[in-house]
């Protein structure tokens, strides 16, 4: 019997004008969104090629006049490509750059609002506020509309368009007694009309996971099932939670009402009630609070330098000047050093706090994530597609290690008053890509809570249908 009422709601769906709207919708929308993501993706390959560009150009730049100062076609200046540190801190594009996964079009993730091209010198801590690629504040508030955003927002509203009215709408039209009179029960027939619904979603996210694939390298694929197994346990936490409803009590318009209600709630508000509680518990870290440390710590190091200067030349006595005793035989770049070292050290603290208050702040978002099945879709659809905060941590412990590799390499040439021509010889960055058993170990608890809560309203309406039958 359930065979039977499979092929008839196959037949009613066909003949359902909203069947086939909503089929439109879905694909439409995902083609858009599609499309959207790649521009970005895009737009991403494009400044990395600009970074790489900058830093031929820079080098080129440096040589050029670097010729022109020794055949004395050109005086020196402060500004000097000659100088190691001179060239690395005022003269260098160097960038730490960190290339978007092929899977970067399905979700923007914090693609937008972190860089992706991390400018580095000697003389300065790299920090992910260092933005490369400037974005309208008004698109970043309202999200990208990608396929992430597509599956989380559109395909909840496509399946509660489909199946508030599958039990409720044939108890209205009086067809439901007339069905229950042959040898069927009332869960075989849940069944059979959800199944088609199911399989059209689920058709939907498999044309689209091919099309993906055959756009993508294999190397790529592992990603895009991670992806797609998010997508699935999103859907089927909806379609769970929609037959949780619809085998309730009460009439088509009840059960339209709550469904909605419920879309409201788990994708808009609950989201919205976690921002505010995560700002409220664990605020944002005062920048201004930053600034003034730097600038306090740059007025001591200052007023110290030639205590710190002497400190150095103590613990450095090749390298201090020949004839000079103190501050006046000392050069420009080897009092930048010294300050600069002094300024990290006091910051050291006051930077400590902040990562440790980011670092609290992202657990706490992890954990109360849970609390809504759309945060939890958008962390994960994120972190699979390579654009979540996960894998820029990842980047960013790179570009620190790199920053203290730039140090070694100009720092000596410096002080030892080299004059500096190995602009080619700057060690580069490459980016080394995390593990993908790394990826699968952080979203698997996702996938598996919205998996388990789909699964509990599926056994609340199954006994809500047994309950009507022995009613």
């Amino acid at each position: 019997m359930f065979k039977t009422v499979f092929r008839w709601e196959l037949r009613a769906l066909r003949r359902d004008p909203a069947f086939w709207a909503a089929l439109t919708f879905g694909i439409v929308a995902l083609g858009f969104a599609l499309t959207n993501g790649e521009r970005w993706r895009s737009h991403l390959g494009g400044v990395r090629a600009a970074a790489a560009q900058q830093d031929v150009s820079a080098r080129e730049t440096a040589r050029a006049t670097a010729t022109r100062i020794n055949s004395g076609q050109q005086p020196a200046s402060f500004f000097d490509p000659r100088n190691a540190l001179v060239y690395a801190n005022y003269l260098m594009s160097h960038y730490a750059v960190l290339p978007a996964t092929p899977l970067a079009a399905l979700a923007v993730g914090q693609s937008d609002l972190l860089p992706s091209a991390l400018p580095l010198t000697p003389g300065r801590l790299p920090s992910l506020a260092d933005g490369s690629e400037p974005e309208n504040p008004h698109r970043l508030l309202i999200g990208r509309f990608d396929p992430a955003f597509a599956v989380i927002f559109l395909f909840p509203l496509l399946i509660i368009g489909l199946s508030y009215a599958l039990l409720a709408g044939e108890r209205e039209r009086g067809t439901l007694t007339l069905m229950l009179a042959q040898p069927l029960t009332l869960q075989a027939l849940l069944v059979g009309k959800l199944v088609p619904r199911i399989l059209l979603i689920v058709g939907l996210l498999l044309v689209f996971a091919a099309i993906s694939a055959a756009n993508v390298p294999v190397s790529a694929w592992p990603r895009l099932a991670i992806w797609f197994a998010v997508a699935i346990a999103y859907t089927a936490f909806w379609f769970a939670l929609t037959a949780a409803v619809v085998t309730r009590r009460g009439n088509t318009a009840t059960h339209a009402v709550t469904l909605a209600a419920a879309w409201l709630t788990l994708t808009l508000l609950v989201p919205t009630l976690v921002n505010l509680v995560v700002k409220t518990m664990v605020p944002v870290p005062s920048r201004v609070e930053l600034i003034l440390a730097s600038r306090a710590a740059t007025d001591q190091a200052t007023a110290e330098r030639s205590k710190l200067l002497g400190a150095f030349y103590e613990d450095h006595p090749d390298l201090a000047p020949a004839g000079g005793d103190g501050l006046h035989g000392a050069d420009f770049i080897t009092l930048q050093l010294v300050t600069g070292q002094r300024v990290e050290r006091d910051l050291a603290p006051v930077l400590a706090r902040f990562s440790d208050q980011l670092a609290r702040q992202q657990r706490l978002v992890e954990k109360l994530q849970y609390l809504s099945p759309a945060l939890l879709a958008q962390s994960a659809f994120a972190d699979a597609a390579g654009t979540g905060p996960a894998r820029y941590a990842w980047f960013f412990e790179q570009a620190r290690a790199h920053h203290s590799e730039l140090r070694a390499f100009f720092e000596p040439r410096a002080l030892r008053k080299e004059k500096f021509a190995a602009w080619d010889d700057v060690p580069g960055f490459y980016y080394v890509e995390e593990p993908i058993i790394s990826v699968v170990t952080r979203l698997a608890p996702a996938v598996g809570a919205l998996l388990f809560v789909a699964l509990g309203f599926g056994l609340l309406s199954w006994l809500a249908l047994r309950r009507q039958i022995v009613a």
